[in-house]
């Protein structure tokens, strides 16, 4: 049937949609879309990509600054070089040769990296290549976790890609501290433990506080996990398995033995304590007994409270230099060229109110394991208080308008979130006087993040 529309014939050499199509697809732009295309669809292959950039972007410009040291380097890289036998610049430049000064924490970690040193030298590949590659190590075990307890492959991807990124995890990923060394062993024995081998999460552990005593907060997360997800059924039951305290008990004690006998043997060679409980009492005195200093916004010279990270209340420069200009005496303008700075990505303070409230109505409602797990971790690390879930309500709820809940109603939340924790009991009723008596599971092992700011 002729309508009497006119056919339109391209122009010669004019590409119709079809051959640019295929054109794209067969250049080389086009094949290497293809291919990341394909490779996009398998989780596994993401995460591979993502732990290289977190491998890649921790080792770029490593050596700055060449010569200086970033925050508690002072402390540690002083440390490993006095172990080495090498001049100490600033701390411990007067300690006694091959013994660790820094009693205020375990040797392990000094050991680690005075091994580096020795191998890549008094630089700073050797002071900060522990860090990388623990910091490493914590995103795979992270990975595997979130895929012991949720089957998804790309929610683990997600996660690991927000811890990695974080600038806090970044910053102590790629610089000569604790922080990674003793997380990465928490994590593995976390990971064991989830896995229910007792034996061998309990040596990890062990390992971790040989590095740091704050390790202990893993032994506490692991605890409150077991009472979230096997305490529904003994209450149900009204007893408690024998037989199902044997792993856990055997984890615990696995942990005391590896920590204090790798300290005898430690403190044998590298310090002056005649038994390893001299050195503990010596540790935990010490960081209780600090006067901690809290101010607000940047706190360059100060402690800080741990809920304190969770809001960038109190950010810790750790290294940084400015690039000023100035017009005779006045400073027009300051541009920092490095800056190390102990925060949280602020995308990430954003999300946290929303986050952990979505959090505790899922596990509540759905008793998923990712869920308890992700409760209890954070209770255990960052809640020594149980005002600190009320300020922490107060200052950021609701998401959508934060302050405009009354006293009782963030009393109500608050008495919730305990409840869900089976901290106090349902019918128990908080206010002014009764929540300061709230007694945390970890208040009395919380100590100083950086025991050596007096």
């Amino acid at each position: 049937m002729d309508t009497g529309a006119q056919s339109v014939e391209p122009a010669p050499g004019q590409a119709t949609p079809r051959n640019l199509r295929e054109r794209l697809r067969w250049s080389p732009i086009g094949r290497l879309g293809a291919i990341a295309a394909e490779n996009l669809r398998d989780p596994s292959r993401v995460f591979a990509v993502l732990l290289l950039g977190a491998v890649v972007l921790r080792s770029l410009w490593l050596s700055i600054p060449q010569t200086g040291l970033i925050f508690d380097e002072a402390f540690y890289v002083n440390a490993a070089r006095v172990i080495l036998g090498l001049h100490a610049s600033g701390h411990y430049v007067d300690s006694p040769i091959g013994l660790d000064p820094n009693t205020e924490h375990p040797p392990l970690g000094k050991l680690l990296m005075a091994g580096s040193m020795s191998i890549f030298g008094d630089d700073p590949l050797g002071w900060r290549l522990p860090s990388i590659i623990a910091g490493l190590i914590a995103l795979l075990v992270v990975f595997e976790i979130v895929r012991r307890l949720d089957k998804s492959a790309w929610i683990a991807v997600l996660i690991v890609a927000l811890v990695s990124f974080d600038n806090l995890t970044f910053v102590h990923g790629r610089i000569g501290t604790l922080d990674m060394m003793v997380l990465a062993p928490m994590l593995i024995g976390s990971w064991l433990a989830l896995r229910r081998q007792w034996l061998l999460a309990g040596i990890a552990v062990g390992v971790a506080l040989l590095v740091k005593i704050t390790a202990l907060y893993a032994l506490l997360a692991v605890a409150l996990w077991l009472l979230f997800t096997d305490g529904p059924t003994w209450w149900r039951q009204r007893r408690i398995p024998l037989r199902e305290l044997v792993g856990p008990v055997l984890f615990v004690a696995a942990a005391a033995v590896v920590f204090i006998g790798g300290l005898a043997v430690l403190d044998a060679r590298f310090t002056t304590f005649a038994s390893p409980f001299d050195h503990i009492q010596r540790i935990v005195s010490y960081g209780t007994s600090l006067q901690t200093r809290v101010s607000t916004a940047f706190c360059p010279g100060a402690d800080s409270q741990p809920w304190q990270w969770l809001f960038n209340d109190c950010q810790i420069g750790y290294f940084r230099v400015d690039v000023t200009t100035r017009v005779g005496e006045e400073v027009v303008t300051k541009v920092p060229t490095i800056d190390f700075r102990g925060a949280l990505n602020p995308l990430l303070v954003g999300a946290i109110p929303l986050a952990a409230l979505f959090t505790a109505w899922y596990a509540w409602r759905t008793r998923s394991q990712l869920a308890i797990w992700a409760i209890t971790w954070t209770v255990a690390n960052y809640v020594p208080h149980a005002t600190t879930i009320f300020d922490y309500t107060r200052r950021a709820m609701p998401w959508q308008q934060p302050k405009t809940l009354t006293n009782d109603e963030v009393y109500a939340v608050t008495a919730y979130i305990l409840v869900l924790n089976k901290i106090i009991g349902e019918n128990d009723v908080m206010d002014a006087d009764k929540l300061p008596k709230v007694k945390m599971p970890n208040r009395d092992g919380f100590v100083s993040k950086y025991p050596e700011r007096k």
